[in-house]
């Protein structure tokens, strides 16, 4: 696939609404639960791609990040239903589709009427940062829905923090020239040569720094 990047002329406008939308999951959950939000990844470092001529459009990933209380552990079957449900209800007058139960995140679309061509869309995933000793490695935990025989099921896995990579960054800044020109090519160059539709594209721009 030959990919693309977006100018953040047109991809500004609905990084605003999808934060509007989370916001107003915010207010509708907030008797249930708190959760700060991120914007990771590629779009965090304004990396937004998609396919040239493609059908699926350009994609945003969130953090939606569970605040969490000393020696309280999340349901996590509790926390994803409750934000699809949230999600559903802030969408509404808005041009997105129903919330989709994916995998690793529930997942937003905008599609063209006409040809049902995705135009842009989302992923959340659903984190939260466990308590931990001083001497343990950090890392984070995300819901993953196991879908088997047509019943999800959900379960708690482990992805450990990615701090080195914002090391790594700073390394090529001071070590060089034109060093955001080079990642901005490793990561098309990735993209491109991707064949894992369930790889995200924050993974990707991490592959494209280390």
């Amino acid at each position: 696939m030959n990919y693309e990047f977006v100018s953040k002329k047109e991809y500004e406008l609905v990084r605003i609404e999808i934060e509007s939308i989370i916001k107003k999951v915010q207010k509708i959950l907030r008797k249930e639960f708190t959760f700060q939000f991120k914007l990771v990844g590629s779009g965090s470092k304004h990396l937004i791609t998609r396919v040239k001529n493609g059908n699926k459009g350009f994609d945003f990933d969130y953090n939606l990040i569970l605040n969490c209380e000393e020696g309280h552990f999340w349901k996590p079957k509790y926390a994803k239903e409750k934000l699809l449900d949230a999600f559903d209800e802030a969408i509404i007058g808005t041009n997105y589709d129903h919330p989709e139960n994916s995998t690793t995140s529930i997942t937003l679309k905008v599609k063209d009427a006409k040809n049902s061509r995705i135009i842009h869309s989302v992923d959340f995933a659903i984190i939260y940062y466990p308590d931990l000793d001083d001497d343990e490695e950090e890392y984070f935990k995300y819901i993953r829905n196991n879908k088997r025989n047509g019943k999800n099921n959900y379960t708690w896995e482990v992805r450990k923090c990615s701090k080195s990579i914002d090391y790594k960054l700073e390394w090529l800044k001071d070590n060089l020239d034109n060093y955001w020109s080079e990642v901005k090519d490793e990561y098309i160059k990735l993209k491109d040569a991707n064949r894992d539709p369930n790889k995200h594209s924050f993974q990707l721009y991490y592959e494209a720094i280390n």
